[in-house]
């Protein structure tokens, strides 16, 4: 086994018979939702599976750790967000395990503002990446979409599932 930082300083061949450990498929789908046009396409593809609700709250999280030594502009992020994504009435509901959602909202609601921690949707922002790299990214692997992002961003071509091998 390779050790951890020679790993991080080579980008993953596209070879045909290359096989995938957790570590180089976490690579691959960080490499897409953090570049701006892997991100823009992966998008496009949770649009027409109805689920850009996910892409878009990873964001407004990332995006929200901008903002939190401006206090003012966190809170009113924060009910934003919540309103957005949290909230029963929400239009871009986000599918997060009821503890989670009820953590939050007694937060949001319960809290002064002021006292809002910075790491209020972090628990959520977390079981969202964990849908999308498992569940989304295992289906947008196989559009033409991720074809041109790996060959753009030198990310794999060949995927293992279940030991067998799936082209891309």
């Amino acid at each position: 086994m390779q050790n951890q930082s020679s790993t991080n300083n080579r980008s993953p061949s596209p070879s045909s018979t290359q096989r995938l450990s957790p570590n180089e498929w976490t690579y691959a789908f960080d490499k897409v939702i953090t570049d701006d046009e892997g991100r823009s396409q992966f998008t496009k593809f949770l649009q027409s599976e109805y689920s850009e609700e996910n892409i878009l709250f990873w964001w407004a999280v990332q995006e929200l750790r901008l903002c939190a030594e401006d206090r003012a502009a966190f809170e009113k992020t924060v009910q934003e967000m919540f309103d957005t994504f949290i909230a029963a009435d929400s239009p871009l509901a986000i599918n997060i395990d009821h503890d989670t959602r009820t953590e939050i909202i007694e937060r949001v609601q319960m809290m002064e503002p002021s006292t809002l921690p910075d790491t209020i949707f972090d628990k959520a922002q977390a079981q969202i990446y964990r849908l999308m790299e498992k569940d989304c990214f295992s289906r947008f692997v196989h559009t033409q979409a991720y074809k041109d992002l790996a060959r753009s961003l030198s990310l794999p071509h060949t995927f293992r599932f279940n030991g067998r091998l799936s082209p891309v």
